[in-house]
C-alpha cells in the first residue's frame, strides 16, 4: 500500500490535476493499494485564517473577497475537469453548501468581536473540503473509483486549536476501520489533509502544512509501505534552485535530518510528519509531479550517503521580523525576566501563529521572533495585548516590525566541521547583512535573519563556500 499526498502545485491548474490522475492510475494498474491526501489551492488557507481575523475587527468586506476567490479558483477548475452537466451541477450545490458554513462562522465570529483559534480552525478546514470533492470526482472520471472521506472522521485529536496533538491509539483504530474496507474493494480514499477532530467532533488543523502528517499518521495507521509525497520539486535539494541553479537533489536523508530540515522552515515537509513513519520504519519518499520519472529524495533511518559539507541551505523569503525591546532603565532595576519571552511565545501558540525562530538577549533585555508575513499584523497585535502590563508600568521601551526578510538555515552532515566560521566567512564575502542569528548546540545547524533584498546572495555564497568540500 502507499499514500500519495498532493500538495498544493497539484491542483494549482486542469493539467496538473490530470498529471495526479494519471499517477494514481498507473499505481492502481500496478496492483498498488492507494490512500490519497489533498491540500487546499496554494495560499486559500492563508486567505481564509486572514478573512476570520478580518471578520473578528469588523471588516467583513475581507470575508466576503475570501469567498468570491474560493468559490471562482475551484470554479474554473471544474470548467475544465468535469464536463458532465449533472456531475459539475451536483459538485456545485455541495460546495454551496460548504459555503453556507463558511458564512455562517464569519457572522459569528464578526458578531462575538473575537477571532478564536477554534473559529480559525472551521474556516481553515473548508479549502480542504472544497478541493477533496473535487479530486474524488476527477479521479472517477479518469477510471479511478475513489470516495471523498474528510480527514475529521479519521485523525483525533486533543483541542490544541491551531496546531493540535493527534491521538494515535484511536486515529489508528479509526482510520483503520474507515480505510481498509476500501482499500481491499481497489477504491482510492481521498482524505482531507491538514484537518483532525477532538473526540466531541470539534473541527482542528495540524498546523501550517498539516497535510503532510495527516499522510504519514495515515501510513502509519495502515502499516503502508510507503509515503509519496508529490510536489513542484524533485527532492530535498542542496539550495532552492531558483536561487542556485546548480543545486543538486539529496538522493537519501534520515528521519532525523529530514526532520531538522523542515523545523528550520523548509515548506517541503511538515516537522512532525516523520515521528509516524520513524516509529513504523515506514520509507518517505519526496518526488516532482512535473517530473515523475526523477527518483527524488527518499527518506529513511540509516541513508547509504554521508557527507563532510552542509546537507542543504533552506531559505524562507516573506518572513517578518518582530523585535521587541524594554525600558534600559527598566531592565537595569527588574533584569530580564525568561518568563518575559515564555510568555510571549505562549501567546502566539495558543494563537495558531507558528514561530520560525527566536533569539532572546539578557545583555541588551530584548526577543525578536521571526513569524511568516501573513501573521505579522496579527502577531503583533497579540503581542501588543500581552505585553500591556509591561508597557503600562513604562517597562516596555518598543515593539518593532520588520519586513520583509528572509530565513536562511544551513544544516550540516553529522561529520561536517567548522560550520560557523565557514558560513560567517561566506556572509562576509558578499557583505551580508546579520539581523538575528541561531547557532544549533550540536553545531549541525545555522539560521540567520536576512534582509529579504540580499538572499539570493547570501544563499549562493553560502552554497558555494560549504558544498565545496
Amino acid at each position: 500500500m502507499v499514500v500519495m499526498k498532493f500538495g498544493a502545485v497539484a491542483v494549482s491548474d486542469a493539467s496538473r490535476v490530470n498529471d495526479l490522475v494519471r499517477i494514481v492510475r498507473h499505481a492502481i494498474d500496478e496492483g498498488e493499494a492507494v490512500v490519497v491526501v489533498c491540500t487546499a489551492i496554494a495560499d486559500l488557507t492563508n486567505l481564509l485564517i486572514g478573512a476570520g481575523r478580518a471578520a473578528a475587527r469588523g471588516n467583513l468586506t475581507a470575508a466576503e473577497q475570501a469567498r468570491r476567490e474560493l468559490w471562482q479558483r475551484h470554479r474554473t477548475l471544474a470548467e475544465r475537469l468535469v464536463t458532465d452537466d449533472w456531475e459539475r451541477e451536483t459538485l456545485y450545490r455541495a460546495w454551496a453548501d460548504l459555503l453556507k458554513s463558511f458564512d455562517r462562522i464569519v457572522r459569528a465570529i464578526a458578531t462575538l468581536g473575537e477571532h478564536s483559534p477554534r473559529s480559525s480552525d472551521a474556516v481553515a478546514a473548508i479549502g480542504e473540503r472544497f478541493i477533496g470533492l473535487l479530486l474524488a470526482v476527477a479521479l472517477r472520471r479518469g477510471g479511478v473509483a475513489a470516495q471523498l472521506i474528510d480527514g475529521a472522521e479519521l485523525i483525533v485529536t486533543d483541542d490544541h486549536f491551531g496546531n493540535a496533538r493527534p491521538l494515535p491509539e484511536e486515529t489508528t483504530a479509526r482510520a483503520r476501520a474507515r480505510l481498509l474496507p476500501l482499500t481491499q474493494s481497489r477504491i482510492v480514499p481521498v482524505v482531507t489533509g491538514y484537518i483532525g477532530a477532538t473526540r466531541q467532533k470539534i473541527t482542528t488543523t495540524l498546523g501550517r502544512g498539516g497535510g503532510d502528517y495527516s499522510a504519514t499518521l495515515i501510513a502509519a495507521a495502515l502499516e503502508a509501505d510507503e509515503v509519496v509525497i508529490w510536489t513542484d520539486v524533485p527532492g530535498i535539494l542542496t539550495a532552492d534552485p531558483k536561487l542556485v541553479p546548480e543545486a543538486r537533489t539529496l538522493p537519501e536523508l534520515s528521519y532525523i535530518e529530514a526532520t531538522e530540515i523542515a523545523t528550520l522552515g523548509a515548506e517541503v515537509l511538515h516537522p512532525r510528519s516523520l515521528t509516524p513513519l520513524a516509529n513504523r520504519n515506514i520509507p518517505l519518499h519526496i518526488r516532482s509531479l512535473e517530473q515523475p520519472h526523477i527518483p527524488g529524495t527518499r527518506i529513511v533511518a540509516a541513508p547509504h550517503i554521508s557527507s563532510d559539507t552542509a546537507r542543504t541551505i533552506i531559505s524562507a523569503p516573506s518572513i517578518s521580523l518582530i523585535e521587541i525591546s524594554m525600558s534600559p532603565l527598566a531592565a537595569a532595576e527588574l533584569g530580564w525576566a525568561p518568563d518575559l519571552a515564555a510568555r510571549i511565545l505562549a501567546e502566539l501558540t495558543g494563537c495558531g501563529i507558528e514561530v520560525l525562530t527566536f533569539a532572546q538577549s539578557f545583555s541588551e533585555r530584548g526577543l525578536v521572533l521571526a513569524v511568516r508575513a501573513t501573521d505579522a499584523e496579527y502577531a503583533y497585535e497579540r503581542i501588543e495585548a500581552c505585553l500591556q502590563p509591561e508597557r503600562d508600568s513604562k517597562a516596555l521601551r518598543a515593539i518593532s516590525l520588520r519586513a520583509p526578510v528572509a530565513l536562511v538555515a544551513v544544516i550540516s552532515a553529522p561529520e561536517s566541521t567548522r560550520l560557523a566560521p565557514r558560513a560567517l566567512t561566506a556572509l562576509a564575502r558578499v557583505q551580508g547583512t546579520v539581523l538575528a542569528m541561531v547557532h544549533g548546540n550540536t553545531s549541525r545547524h545555522l539560521s540567520f535573519i536576512v534582509p529579504e533584498e540580499e538572499l539570493s546572495a547570501v544563499v549562493r555564497a553560502l552554497h558555494r563556500e560549504l558544498m565545496a568540500g
